[in-house]
């Protein structure tokens, strides 16, 4: 990363220059100095960087919130670049770059960026997991909701994800043990309660309260009360002007 490796050049120039002026302590304080000078160095350049990226996310923002979302995509992959400035960037970039692409159907452009993303973004790895489970790559998705648990234990969606996979495997007891871990992650979850007593029972898991956060991945259709109207369709409530301007 091109902000570690500058902050490193100014520390060691720092740290060499008191060295050979032979100042108070010589080259121990040098050392010292070379440390203090990277870590100043460092917080500096990423200060000035995130300033200046920071205006960028936002429009992205904006177009992912306008229903831009080419438009956000084009944004986000201008970013690409000024990933080798900062730290865990290139991860963040590629968590939104593939959430985008998967849900406009572009399944190639979201696998590559999905599998860059940060594996720390929850939101990224279960889209990753469900692109698996559409392509019949269970075991792959059961180890990316795993490893997408290890990372985010408070996070609820990702344990029942895994366990709406385990029981659609037929593996009830695993998914019982799973739930059974989210539950002691978070013990007021009601989804997961709910969920837990359905596999014990023998029903299949309701992931309707996770809301547009689960059916964004396409592993099942939401309900029509959930579902966005075609383009141009008046929404429920909304009355239209008969001819002749009365309503």
């Amino acid at each position: 990363m091109y902000t570690a490796l500058v902050s490193l050049l100014i520390g060691a120039t720092a740290g060499v220059v008191w060295t050979l002026l032979d100042l108070w302590k010589g080259w121990q304080m040098g050392i010292v100095l070379c440390i203090l000078v990277f870590m100043v160095a460092f917080f500096v350049i990423s200060r000035i960087i995130s300033r200046r990226i920071e205006p960028e996310f936002l429009a992205v923002q904006k177009q992912m919130q306008a229903g831009a979302t080419r438009s956000a995509i084009q944004g986000l992959e201008a970013l690409l670049p000024m990933a080798r400035w900062q730290v865990m960037l290139k991860g963040q970039i590629y968590a939104q770059l593939g959430c985008l692409q998967y849900t406009l159907g572009d399944d190639k452009d979201a696998a590559e960026s999905l599998t860059r993303a940060s594996r720390r973004s929850a939101e990224a790895q279960l889209f990753l997991a469900a692109l698996q489970v559409r392509q019949k790559q269970i075991d792959q998705a059961k180890k990316t909701l795993e490893d997408t648990i290890a990372f985010n234990k408070k996070q609820m969606l990702p344990y029942n994800a895994l366990a709406w996979l385990l029981v659609k495997e037929g593996e009830r007891k695993e998914a019982i043990d799973v739930l059974l871990r989210a539950e002691k992650a978070d013990k007021d979850s009601e989804a997961t309660k709910d969920n837990l007593n359905r596999v014990q029972n023998g029903k299949k898991l309701n992931m309707k309260r996770f809301g547009m956060s689960w059916y964004a991945l396409k592993l099942e259709n939401p309900p029509a009360s959930m579902r966005q109207a075609p383009p141009g369709m008046p929404r429920r409530g909304f009355r239209q002007k008969r001819k002749g301007g009365k309503r």
